[in-house]
């Protein structure tokens, strides 16, 4: 029998204290090259705003989407990450899975419109939920979910024109997960807190991401029919203001004018200028939107085939 049985004891104590040792340096290696790699990667991403293939792009999303999650995983409050996911996630939800619907509504069955919606309603909720992770205003956060408008005005106005990213995509996937909502009351009860939120990013820069808020407004007026709270009027104001700063190089401008303005009030004249405007246009001219504006090409094609979805043959 040994007589110093200390040793036995000691060795698996000291592998496990060289064990957490080295996790504990792995894990901040980890974080150190997340953050490293992250500035180049935020830098990078305008190599997705410059596809020019829509299909190529359609596969490229959830790759690169997940890919930074797994940095995020090593750097959850980096907020070049948050970005890009909070970005990244409601582009997709709009650009691809939003178009499919769109098919689907047209041509396809029941069973493909619910699940295209249920897709394109988780992918909003997930960039809205960066987006309030990268403003990092819990106290605001918390008054927009409990529909408490004067504390969240109150917070609202605290913000600066560096919180704008972060504030525009929580409330833009927010409002559109709801829009696809529309027959769920829990999620319709935000709808109070999206409107504070979003007339603050007006305030805030009505010019971020190419007029991104000034579009919202004009879109949120004119897709509701007026018996439901649409506001036509006010609609086409915001759509005319979006026109004059970015109706040139932000073809999604004139394509949501047609698309959801001239429904509303039957015009097909105004509705075929429009359509012509984003087709005739040059998509090379502005390379850094030239994925925005193939996804209003591709969607002014399709609903130019099918207006009479859209609009009421005249006679």
């Amino acid at each position: 029998m040994p007589s110093h049985p200390v040793h036995t004891t000691r060795a698996p104590a000291l592998a496990l204290l060289v064990f957490t040792a080295w996790a504990g340096i792995s894990c901040n290696i980890n974080k150190l090259t997340a953050n490293a790699t992250s500035g180049m990667l935020e830098v990078g991403s305008v190599a997705m705003d410059r596809e020019a293939d829509l299909e190529f792009a359609r596969y490229a999303f959830p790759a690169s989407l997940k890919t930074l999650e797994t940095f995020l995983i090593n750097s959850p409050q980096n907020e070049h990450l948050l970005l890009l996911l909070a970005r990244g996630f409601n582009s997709y939800a709009f650009a691809i899975l939003e178009g499919e619907l769109e098919l689907a509504q047209v041509s396809g069955s029941d069973a493909d419109i619910d699940e295209l919606t249920r897709r394109a309603k988780i992918h909003y909720l997930r960039g809205s939920a960066y987006g309030f992770k990268l403003l990092d205003k819990p106290a605001l956060e918390k008054a927009a979910r409990a529909g408490d408008l004067a504390k969240l005005d109150a917070e609202l106005a605290k913000l600066k024109k560096e919180d704008m990213p972060g504030l525009f995509w929580a409330g833009y996937g927010w409002a559109s997960a709801v829009n696809l909502a529309k027959d769920d009351a829990d999620m319709l009860t935000g709808l109070g807190a999206i409107e504070h939120i979003m007339a603050h990013t007006v305030k805030l820069d009505r010019h971020y991401n190419a007029g991104a808020p000034l579009v919202f407004q004009a879109v949120y007026n004119a897709s509701r029919p007026v018996a439901f709270g649409g506001k036509p009027d006010v609609a086409k104001k915001w759509f005319e203001q979006a026109m004059a700063e970015h109706g040139e190089d932000n073809l999604l401008v004139p394509y949501l004018y047609a698309r959801f303005y001239c429904p509303q009030v039957q015009d097909q004249k105004l509705f075929d200028a429009l359509i012509a405007k984003v087709l005739e246009a040059d998509p090379t001219r502005y390379p850094d939107l030239r994925l925005n504006n193939e996804v209003a090409r591709t969607r002014a094609r399709f609903w130019k085939a099918h207006a009479d979805d859209l609009i009421l043959p005249s006679g």
